[in-house]
């Protein structure tokens, strides 16, 4: 029976899992899980090689790493620097996305104090 090596926590850390999930291929391609989640079914559907290639483990999605790294054309840098994923990043060439918004405005007019007439009554005393 062969034995088993203990893995060095180094390299643990250093090596790319050989399957990621869809969080993690969100955070590689730097775009919103949406995303990820609609192309890996595009792929499953279709087997279009211009989609994100994912399989399906139990009733998990996870993007093999080899097949990430050929579709993206290049190896992953692990491990992945942690950022906020969005759906869609501003376009900073537009200068109106990047101007700082502009506070909201108050109102014109402040609020009346407003008499109401006395409740009626239905019996006189």
């Amino acid at each position: 029976m062969p034995t088993r090596r203990p893995i060095d926590a180094s390299t643990a850390q250093s090596a790319p899992p050989d399957l990621l999930t869809v969080a993690e291929t969100a955070a590689v391609l730097r775009c919103g899980l949406t995303f990820v989640y609609e192309s890996i079914h595009r792929y499953r559907a279709t087997g279009d090689a211009d989609e994100i290639p994912g399989l399906k483990v139990g009733r998990s999605l996870r993007v093999p790493r080899v097949r990430l790294e050929r579709y993206i054309g290049a190896p992953i840098t692990w491990p992945i620097v942690d950022h906020p994923i969005v759906d869609h990043e501003p376009d900073t060439s537009d200068p109106v996305n990047t101007a700082t918004p502009s506070p909201r405005p108050t109102a014109r007019h402040p609020r009346r104090a407003t008499r109401r007439p006395a409740t009626p009554r239905l019996f006189e005393d």
